[in-house]
Formats: structure tokens, C-alpha cells, sequence
């Protein structure tokens, strides 16, 4: 049983990250532009992936101190095209991170998948503030944050959290919609 429920973003469905869906997923990130803004050198191994998704199912970090929530995000087709993800680490600091295959872009499927993600993290968890870092250069993300009502981090806080300087942090308090 996942540790946290799938959540319906028509005409999307976002599912609990399983083992099950390393084989799907894996074709997915094969695609290279993902990897455009991401600090990855490509697409992870299927052994890999395996393996992280193993843990990530489990929804807590392996020492508990840490809330982990992985979906994977479905359309109506049945297509899985990117995943959305959380981290908890107390209701002041909630990251979030997203990822879609070019298929999936220009559709306001991120836009859902992560409206979707918040909506359930503030009823569910309590959260109060989410962040999130993006690469500097990657503006359809920057806009996607801006939409969410994600405002940019001033200095003092990024660095507070280790932003690298090609990044910016961006922050969401619950008031904003």
C-alpha cells in the first residue's frame, strides 16, 4: 500500500511511484532535453531507477526525518509523461520538484500535476511553505512557479540553503493561489 494516494489533476491522474513504473518512466527519461536544466549527466540506469523507486514508495527518507512524495503523472491516454515529487522536512520547508517529457509541455499539465500536489500537501501535511530551485536559464519552469504563485527568494535566504549561483530559489506561502 503507497504511503500517500494518487490525486486527480483532470485530465490527469498522478500515482504513487512504485517499482512498477521504473520500466515506463525509464523510456520516458531516455528523451535528452530533459536533462537540459537538470544537474544530471543523462537518464538513470533501469537498475537504478529500480532502486530509487523502491525507496521513494516507502515515503520516508531512511532515517524518518523526511517526508518523501513521488508521483508519476498519467494522462487520460494512459501515457506516464513526467512525476511530480515533495520533500518535507518540516511544514516551513516543503521542496518540490517536477520533470515532463516534451510530449507532456505547453498542455498545463505541470501547472496541474503540481497545483494538484500543493492543494494536497496544505490539507494533508500542514505545509506552509514550499520551495523550489531552478535553473536560472529555464524560464517555461520559472513561469510555471510564477503561475503557482512562487515568488523569488532574495539572496540571504538562498544561500541559506546552498543555492548555487546558476540557480534561483523560489518560494510559495500558503496565501498565495
Amino acid at each position: 500500500m503507497p504511503a500517500f494516494p494518487p490525486l486527480d489533476a483532470p485530465p490527469l491522474r498522478l500515482e504513487p511511484v512504485s517499482v512498477e513504473h521504473a520500466d515506463e518512466m525509464h523510456a520516458v527519461l531516455a528523451d535528452p532535453s530533459i536533462y537540459e536544466f537538470i544537474d544530471e549527466e543523462g537518464p538513470p540506469t533501469l537498475e537504478w531507477l529500480r532502486e530509487a523507486y523502491a525507496r521513494r514508495a516507502k515515503g520516508r527518507s531512511p532515517d524518518g526525518s523526511e517526508q518523501w512524495f513521488n508521483w508519476m503523472i498519467r494522462r487520460a491516454d494512459g501515457r506516464l509523461i513526467g512525476y511530480a515529487q515533495a520533500t518535507i522536512e518540516s511544514p516551513e520547508t516543503c521542496w518540490i520538484a517536477y520533470v515532463l517529457a516534451p510530449e507532456g509541455r505547453g498542455q498545463g499539465h505541470a501547472t496541474r500535476a503540481v497545483a494538484a500536489m500543493i492543494d494536497y500537501l496544505r490539507s494533508a501535511h500542514d505545509v506552509r511553505r514550499w520551495l523550489a530551485s531552478v535553473d536560472a536559464g529555464n524560464t517555461r519552469s520559472i513561469a510555471l512557479l510564477a503561475r503557482l504563485g512562487f515568488t523569488g527568494a532574495d539572496a540571504d535566504l538562498s544561500r541559506s540553503f546552498g543555492i548555487d549561483a546558476s540557480d534561483r530559489l523560489f518560494v510559495r506561502l500558503p496565501a498565495s493561489t
